[in-house]
């Protein structure tokens, strides 16, 4: 295979550093494979490069398969929403930053809340009092073993919320490459 085409796919494999390495040499070993069909077809390097794409966008594309493929949150899929947003351009520079920050404060906000609420039913229960640890409600603090349901409910909660925003961080990322495609 030409250096040109050898440098094509390392650019391509560089953009896909999120993705795992087995996912990435898949991908890579995909576009070889379309690669030398081409060549079979007797394309030359530029009119396969060009028939392709750029590196990044082709990268791109495959960071959005690979995100709206699976949906759930994971932090693999935190890295690949974060080299999609460098590689999706102007159009994400606010609403996917904000959309997966949103989702992973509201996630580990939702699991803390009702943790912390534990903790002080806990030590409320052994006689300490830990003064920091208090659910208040204007001026009237709300006693632990009341606090710890009232917690579990707005953690539940918050981490719907979190998972609404991971929800509306993919469902930007399948928009912006349906409309990358179009193009």
């Amino acid at each position: 295979m030409e250096q040109e085409l050898n440098a094509y796919l390392e650019r391509v494999d560089r953009c896909l550093k999120p993705m795992s390495a087995w996912e990435r040499v898949d991908i890579v070993q995909e576009i070889r494979s379309e690669i030398l069909e081409l060549a079979e077809q007797g394309l030359g390097a530029g009119a396969i490069i060009e028939r392709l794409g750029a590196p990044r966008e082709l990268a791109a594309a495959y960071l959005r398969d690979a995100i709206v493929k699976n949906p759930r949150f994971s932090w693999r899929r935190l890295g690949a929403v974060v080299a999609f947003y460098s590689l999706a351009g102007l159009g994400g520079m606010i609403v996917l930053p904000a959309t997966s920050i949103m989702a992973v404060t509201f996630m580990l906000c939702g699991a803390l809340v009702p943790a912390m609420a534990l903790l002080s039913l806990a030590a409320s229960l052994v006689g300490i009092e830990v003064p920091w640890m208090v659910m208040q409600l204007g001026s009237w603090t709300m006693p632990p073993l009341m606090a710890f349901p009232v917690a579990v409910v707005v953690g539940l909660l918050l981490l719907l919320a979190g998972v609404g925003m991971w929800k509306v961080t993919v469902g930007f990322v399948r928009l912006v490459g349906e409309k990358r495609r179009s193009l």
